[in-house]
Order: C-alpha cells, then structure tokens, then sequence
C-alpha cells in the first residue's frame, strides 16, 4: 500500500509543479539568455512543452478517477498553471512581442 501512496503521491506533484516551472521557465530574463544559444533555446521550449503535456494528461487522470473535491480543485490549478505556461511561451492570444524565432517577421537565431 505504500508504493500506491507515492505512485498518487509523484503523480500529483507532476500535476501540481509541471505548471509553475513551466512559467518560471518563460519569464523574460530565461527567455532572453537561452535565446543566445539556439540548442539551449529549442531544449527549454520542448522541455515546457513536454512538463505541460505530462501535466495536463495526468490532470485529467485524476479528475476522471473520481478524486475528492479539494484534491480536484489543485489538480485543476494544476493544469490551469500549464496551460498558462504553453500560452505564455507560444504567445498565444496576443501579439508576438518577444519576436519568436520561426514567425513570419521576427529575427532568426
């Protein structure tokens, strides 16, 4: 029975942390400084987007599994924080102001 307590225990860190360190690693001065070296800023962004993914797929485990409602109530905070985390570092809903690499009209790396 322990193991199955830190198995619920892991899974519900990953949903609960994956969001914030996914916003943590969009604030401008990370941005910026993985933005001098392309391979460093190309592992950051997948590196979010894969903590998002894992998150968000986790989070929707647990509320389908029937979970209390305090503990519903974090895992949806949790996946809010996510998908915070991929509109903030895609840019999503607004316009581009940190001149991603790849879009039409921003400076390349």
């Amino acid at each position: 029975m322990e193991s199955l307590a830190l198995a619920v225990a892991i899974i519900l860190a990953i949903v609960m942390f994956s969001g914030p360190l996914g916003i943590l690693l969009t604030i401008n001065p990370i941005w910026n400084a993985t933005l001098k070296v392309p391979a460093l800023w190309y592992a950051r962004r997948i590196l979010i987007s894969l903590l998002a993914a894992v998150g968000i797929v986790f989070g929707f485990q647990v509320l389908f599994s029937g979970v209390p409602f305090m503990a519903s109530i974090m895992v949806m905070s949790g996946m809010a924080f996510n998908m915070l985390a991929i509109k903030l570092e895609y840019q999503i809903g607004k316009f581009n102001k940190r001149k991603t690499p790849g879009t039409p009209g921003a400076s390349e790396l």
